[in-house]
């Protein structure tokens, strides 16, 4: 009995001796097998950062051309940016001065009463058309009389009548051109309202100057200044104005003294003022 029993317990601690020692196979294999995975990572690594190519900036030749690059672009942009700047301000410009002309015509006709329109020069050095109409505001048929003999004057006359404010003569539009084009005849000088502005002289006073004045049939009062008659190549009646640099000079006219009809001309070297065949400079 002894005996057995002794074999039985040598049988079971030889059991759990070969239990302990396929545990410490089994922890050595699975150690074994993550070294392996550890080193094939740390080698797939090593050959990318191998394979990488280090990070480096632009070398100086390369910094050269993109700014040889920038200045061609610039060479080409700048004066094609300039000229588009100049067409617009010329195209606004006489759009604006041909509109406040063409209303102040409509406004004569339809009102029955001269319009007159005012060309000044602002402290900006831009130009400024004010239109008035040349009656007194006021429905009374007769006209008082100090109404009725300040009608017709070419001049514009507020808080003069027994009955102002109320009848004064209005204004009817008050327009500033946008910066960028001046009064300023070729030849001339930038912002001289005397050259660019020739439509002077009415009733025969010389004071009255700078002003169109159109009459309820549509045609205007021919202004009497020397230098302001018909328009011709070299000068003539006209708003006479350019841009700021002195490549393009235009003149809005007005070419017929029945019809009130408005011309847009342009200059050009060697054939003077002339209404088509020109470019933008």
């Amino acid at each position: 009995m002894l005996q057995k029993a002794l074999s039985s317990e040598l049988a079971i601690a030889g059991g759990g001796i070969g239990l302990a020692t396929q545990t410490v196979r089994l922890d050595q294999s699975r150690r074994d097998n993550w070294e392996e995975r550890t080193a094939e990572v740390g080698n797939a690594c090593s050959r990318s950062e191998r394979g990488r190519r280090p990070e480096q900036g632009f070398s100086l030749a390369e910094t050269l051309v993109v700014l040889a690059l920038i200045g061609i672009v610039l060479v080409v942009a700048v004066p094609v940016a300039g000229k588009i700047i100049r067409h617009s301000n010329g195209l606004g410009a006489f759009a604006n001065l041909r509109q406040v002309m063409a209303a102040a015509r409509l406004q004569a006709i339809k009102r029955g009463a001269n319009v007159v329109v005012e060309i000044s020069v602002t402290p900006e050095n831009t130009i400024r058309l004010r239109t008035f109409q040349d009656r007194a505001n006021d429905t009374t048929s007769p006209l008082p009389a100090d109404e009725l003999a300040a009608a017709g004057n070419y001049r514009q006359d507020i808080g003069t009548f027994a009955t102002s404010p109320g009848t004064d003569e209005p204004t009817l539009s008050d327009v500033t051109l946008a910066p960028g084009v001046f009064l300023w005849k070729q030849s001339g000088t930038k912002s001289d309202l005397g050259t660019a502005a020739a439509f002077d002289g009415y009733a025969g006073r010389a004071d009255l100057t700078d002003r169109i004045v159109f009459l309820p049939s549509g045609g205007i009062v021919p202004p009497e200044a020397t230098g302001c008659g018909l328009p011709t190549s070299s000068g003539g009646r006209g708003i006479y104005f350019a841009d700021a640099q002195g490549k393009n000079f235009f003149r809005v006219t007005v070419e017929s003294n029945l019809s009130g009809k408005l011309r847009v001309d342009k200059y050009v070297a060697g054939s003077g003022y002339v209404s088509s065949g020109w470019i933008w400079l």
